[in-house]
């Protein structure tokens, strides 16, 4: 049986506040799923169980860890919350296809992660290229301010809308149809960064990168161009398998 329900994970939050209200905003709705990042003041945090009005085994059972790549590593559909346009390539939807493709990929057997940045800055270019879209909320455009908590709320209440009109009100889980998880299984973000790090190597040995300036830009776009493929757990091994038989003939050369 599958749970229906996505992560909820929160890139170096600042305040034990939004932690525990943002706890509470999931709890509301059935989602209990959350990880943080780095959070600024540390876990556990006295402030978060204060705000979270009851929401503590949300907050009991949360998982901390110490990088974006460590906290989505069997994530196999990574969706990155953002506030303004980006110029990385990193494809975008409207918040019902986010939610009506997430949901899918959940009732076929994946993994599926919503992204929040810091409250201040939001996420960085480097953190969103990791994931697979980016979702916008459409809000008034002279007032569009919007606080950790009620950003995940909104994505929390659209899931369970959407999970109201799929089943009835007592399914929370479903059977994984195999057959469609085996063909469409989309590779994990941890095997995506793995690969991106090798090619990275790969591509500095050979000096690719000409310009050190310019590397962090060039290697966003590569991770862009890839992430944009949607790439399956069979598409790594063949460009695993690539990347490999070029080093070995470059080495032999």
């Amino acid at each position: 049986m599958k749970i229906l329900t996505p992560y909820i994970i929160l890139s170096r939050p600042q305040l034990g506040e939004n932690i525990g209200s943002s706890a509470r905003a999931m709890k509301n709705f059935g989602i209990e799923k959350l990880r943080l990042i780095s959070p600024r003041d540390g876990w556990p945090n006295k402030s978060s169980y204060a705000i979270s009005a009851g929401a503590d085994d949300v907050l009991d059972n949360l998982e901390c860890f110490e990088s974006l790549d460590k906290a989505t590593h069997d994530i196999s559909l990574l969706i990155a919350t953002t506030a303004r346009k980006r110029v990385i390539g990193t494809k975008s939807l409207n918040i019902i296809e986010a939610i009506s493709k997430s949901f899918q990929h959940v009732i076929n057997g994946g993994k599926v992660g919503f992204l929040f940045g810091p409250e201040q800055s939001g996420l960085s270019n480097d953190d969103v290229v990791q994931a697979d879209y980016t979702i916008s909320i459409p809000l008034n455009k002279n007032f569009s301010s919007l606080n950790l908590s009620q950003a995940v709320l909104l994505i929390c209440w659209e899931w369970n809308k959407l999970k109201i009109s799929e089943l009835s009100p007592q399914d929370n889980e479903v059977l994984v149809n195999k057959k469609i998880k085996k063909s469409t299984e989309l590779s994990n973000v941890g095997d995506r960064e793995y690969f991106y790090k090798q090619l990275d190597e790969m591509l500095t040995k050979s000096g690719f990168f000409y310009s050190p300036e310019m590397a962090p830009v060039v290697k966003r776009n590569i991770r862009s161009l890839f992430n944009r493929a949607s790439l399956t757990h069979q598409d790594l091994r063949t460009l695993h398998g690539i990347i490999r038989s070029l080093s070995e003939k470059g080495n032999r050369a």
